[in-house]
């Protein structure tokens, strides 16, 4: 439930929050402001980089049924920001007809190699170094799908008109997890750190099937 703002000093005064903990609770009243009250590009990038912890390799997945590519200026240079950590990763999940028969309409956006050039070639103007490599997709082979409950599970995430995004959390800090939902004007609706935590554990799991056991097909630009 989300707490109003009027409440928030006495909710510190009843609990006798430490010093950590009402920082940390400042924190998320202001990513849930910058998110849910604007849904603007500069206020999402800069929500989603502020939780992310620079002292440490960490990733960002971006799951979902539509196109892979970053069209807004603003989130790629805020991607290109990110990858300046030389092991942070950015990493697009999606649906991936493996073999399909010609013809077939889906909801899924089928995305080829060329968005995801277009991707990598998008951020990379806004970086002095190479981070092309930084920038990974994977394909949830839908053909597998229906025999493994894995990934169904990823598969349920990729809504043919949403895209989750996930940040790998700083130590002893929440995930952090929102939904940008397409429309007359595009918003980002903050998740719950539990539901996040849920669905970020979820994409790990899928992650460990791109050592090539199936079901998670890494996209190869060689």
């Amino acid at each position: 439930m989300r707490i109003p703002s009027g409440r928030l000093h006495e909710l510190k005064a009843a609990y006798g929050l430490s010093d950590a903990e009402q920082e940390e609770l400042d924190r998320l009243q202001a990513f849930e402001r910058l998110v849910v009250d604007t849904g603007e590009d500069r206020e999402f990038g800069e929500a989603v980089l502020s939780v992310v912890d620079p002292e440490r390799s960490t990733s960002i997945y971006v799951i979902g049924g539509r196109s892979v590519s970053l069209t807004s200026p603003i989130l790629q240079a805020k991607a290109a920001e990110f990858l300046e950590g030389p092991e942070n990763r950015l990493i697009f999940i999606y649906p991936k007809w493996v073999s399909s028969p010609s013809g077939i309409r889906t909801l899924w956006f089928h995305n080829g190699r060329d968005e995801m050039v277009k991707t990598r070639q998008s951020v990379q103007v806004f970086s002095s170094r190479s981070v092309a490599n930084q920038i990974q997709f994977y394909g949830i082979d839908v053909r597998s799908s229906p025999s493994d409950p894995l990934l169904l599970e990823g598969l349920s995430l990729c809504g043919p008109f949403t895209t989750i995004t996930l940040t790998s959390p700083r130590p002893r800090q929440p995930v952090a997890g929102y939904v940008h939902v397409e429309g007359p004007r595009d918003r980002w609706v903050l998740l719950r750190p539990d539901n996040a935590q849920r669905l970020l554990d979820l994409v790990e799991l899928l992650m460990e099937r791109a050592d090539g056991s199936g079901g998670l097909v890494k996209e190869s630009f060689a």
